[in-house]
């Protein structure tokens, strides 16, 4: 997302292929777009900027599709038995596929703008097509962090969803969507903020003032760190507790499992944003960051999908998914009920009632204590 040094004496290169502006030293041994004092003079060389559209696009397009699936078989997990089912988490979960889909669709548009570059030569003098490049990049750090907050607030949702029964979950659930809804505000909007006016961002032959590149994008980083480890280890202890068969319950950790692969993703491309950075390697900055925020809002996408899908896996593969032998599960409704949202909230409730019974044991145990 954003590979710069900005503390660097050399001029800068300025480099606009990634879903921020890329910096680097001007001894970095790549072509890239320069960018000096007098606006009216650049130098758009192309190699850098194709290399990242391409390596970007390809796995970016893979993880999308992927996701695509996964929401289209969600959907059919939900409506299967009862249209009525469709909630509020499933239409946050589309948007942010769609822009998902948004996301992969400008790296597509970036291509076409270094093509066009490429055409006229090596050292062609073209500024008209700088504006168009660094719109991409505001679009894409827009479309980053609103696909992977609204993630985190379907999440949430379905978390509220499943454990109203459970008091100190609800209420950290609700903090938690007031956190993440924070987070797309400082993300989204301070990406559309970032220079005033707004259109100097991409126009540089308008005087304007911006604020810190760097700061911003360590901030959203760190903040969708945080939030995104709350978020997926949020249910762990609930569902440790829960009386559900085996099997059911080591799927519910195998997806929250997957859940924490979205924390490590996040954590990763910044290390490896930060050791490309340090060295120059401008093409593979953006590269890294490219594919990463890809890769994160969509493994998020498709492991938010894995836990509502159970029960369009009973129907087809009930053997998996039941714990009764094939013969039983032929019958389709046992395992349906075995991978029912409402077989979850009872046992959420026989846990919850067992800790309460306990409380109020120890409680008693207490008061005939302290009357003796």
């Amino acid at each position: 997302m954003a590979c710069s040094t900005p503390s660097h004496p050399e001029p800068l290169y300025r480099f606009a292929n990634a879903s921020r502006l890329l910096y680097a030293p001007s001894t970095s041994p790549e072509p890239v777009m320069t960018h000096v004092q007098s606006p009216s003079w650049f130098v758009i060389r192309s190699k850098a900027t194709a290399d990242i559209g391409y390596d970007a696009l390809v796995p970016t397009v893979i993880f999308t599709a992927l996701a695509l699936v996964m929401v289209i078989l969600r959907l059919c997990s939900r409506t299967c038995s009862n249209p009525s089912r469709i909630g509020l988490e499933d239409y946050f979960i589309t948007a942010a596929l769609l822009l998902s889909i948004g996301f992969t669709a400008v790296i597509g548009q970036g291509i076409e703008v270094s093509i066009d570059i490429a055409d006229l030569g090596e050292d062609a003098t073209y500024p008209a097509l700088l504006p168009a490049m660094l719109k991409l990049v505001l679009a894409q750090a827009i479309l980053y962090h609103l696909a992977s907050n609204l993630v985190k607030a379907s999440l949430i949702l379905q978390y509220i969803r499943l454990f109203s029964l459970v008091p100190h979950v609800l209420w950290s659930c609700y903090i938690l969507l007031i956190l993440v809804f924070s987070a797309t505000a400082w993300g989204a909007l301070g990406n559309i903020f970032l220079c005033r006016p707004i259109r100097s961002y991409w126009d540089v032959t308008i005087s304007g003032v911006c604020m810190n590149k760097e700061r911003h994008f360590w901030s959203t980083s760190i903040i969708g760190i945080v939030v995104d480890v709350a978020v997926w280890t949020l249910p762990l202890p609930v569902v440790g507790r829960l009386s559900l068969p085996k099997r059911q319950k080591t799927g519910l950790l195998v997806v929250f499992g997957l859940g924490g692969f979205v924390c490590i993703i996040t954590i990763l491309r910044l290390a490896l944003v930060r050791y490309a950075m340090v060295n120059g390697q401008v093409t593979r900055c953006g590269t890294f960051a490219i594919v990463f925020s890809s890769i994160e809002i969509n493994v998020a996408i498709i492991c938010a999908s894995l836990l509502v899908m159970k029960p369009l896996l009973a129907r087809f593969i009930p053997c998996i998914i039941s714990e009764q032998p094939l013969s039983a599960a032929e019958d389709g409704r046992a395992s349906r009920a075995l991978t029912s949202t409402h077989m979850l909230r009872t046992s959420i409730a026989d846990a919850t009632e067992k800790r309460e019974c306990r409380e109020r044991n120890d409680t008693l145990v207490e008061m005939n204590g302290s009357s003796e």
